[in-house]
């Protein structure tokens, strides 16, 4: 049963995530989710989530960022 609620947690996290990093740089929800998905950072969050969900969520949205414009990401 512990396993099953760290996936939702995983999968609630990955949510909000994205609709937080939406807002921060003003895109849909499904833009965000393109953009990140684009630049593997969906499968890096959930990777290491772990370390992640214990930070600052700001923080984690201005370093995913920073992620993915190296990847080629151009929001800024």
């Amino acid at each position: 049963m512990e396993n099953t609620y760290q996936v939702r947690d995983r999968i609630e996290y990955i949510i909000a995530f994205i609709n937080e990093f939406g807002k921060r740089f003003g895109l849909t929800d499904s833009q965000a989710y393109r953009y990140l998905k684009t630049y593997d950072a969906i499968s890096n969050i959930d990777k290491h989530y772990g370390a992640l969900h214990t930070q600052d969520f700001r923080g984690n949205i201005e370093d995913v960022a920073t992620y993915c414009r190296r990847m080629g990401g151009q929001l800024i």
